[in-house]
């Protein structure tokens, strides 16, 4: 649409914070919100550039809009938004980000614009990308004790480091920098930082 950077498609079961991340949304995006994830996959088209979800709502949850939306055709960007804190699971959740309640407009607008970038990418730097995201935010919130007896980790790690070229070159093509572990790039702005993210 012209004027907009694209279109968001918000589901979430709560209708203040639809309207709030419509509110937040709506000078960059074109905004769209649907109650739960069956109402949400309903409403998905070729229109839609992001996907915003809640993780916990009735009839479909996140999770499953996410895995459902990686077998589409479609292939839009998504942010997942949830009061549950990510652990080691969020490594197999088709996400492009994920970002623990309660945030702030600064972090939404990042993750967005972020994941629209990612987005853009061919399909496997992008889920190279996405993985690495994932890594990121288990990190920031597992201890080193915890993430070294998890075999889904080290295989995430193995995977990360055997593509740390084609990685590197895919993250230098998203505008919105993260602080990523043990690699050196751009300083994130502390609203884009997961260790500063709410």
């Amino acid at each position: 649409m012209t004027g907009t950077a694209g279109t968001v498609l918000v589901i979430d079961d709560d209708s203040d914070l639809r309207s709030l991340y419509r509110c937040w949304l709506a000078e960059s995006f074109e905004v769209r919100t649907a109650a739960d994830g069956v109402a949400g996959l309903e409403r998905l088209d070729e229109d839609i550039d992001v996907v915003l979800i809640d993780r916990q709502m009735p009839r479909k949850d996140g999770v499953s809009v996410a895995e459902d939306l990686d077998r589409r055709e479609l292939d839009p960007a998504v942010v997942m938004i949830s009061s549950v804190e990510p652990d080691v699971d969020l490594l197999d959740i088709s996400v492009d980000d994920y970002l623990q309640k309660p945030v702030e407009r600064t972090a939404v607008l990042d993750s967005v614009k972020r994941a629209l970038a990612v987005a853009e990418q061919p399909r496997p730097r992008r889920h190279l990308v996405s993985l690495d995201r994932r890594r990121q935010i288990v990190e920031a919130t597992a201890s080193p004790e915890t993430l070294n007896g998890e075999t889904a980790y080290q295989q995430t790690v193995d995977t990360l480091d055997s593509h740390s070229d084609t990685l590197d070159a895919a993250w230098r093509a998203v505008p919105v920098p993260v602080q990523r572990n043990g690699r050196n790039h751009s300083e994130p702005t502390p609203e884009s930082s997961i260790r500063n993210s709410p």
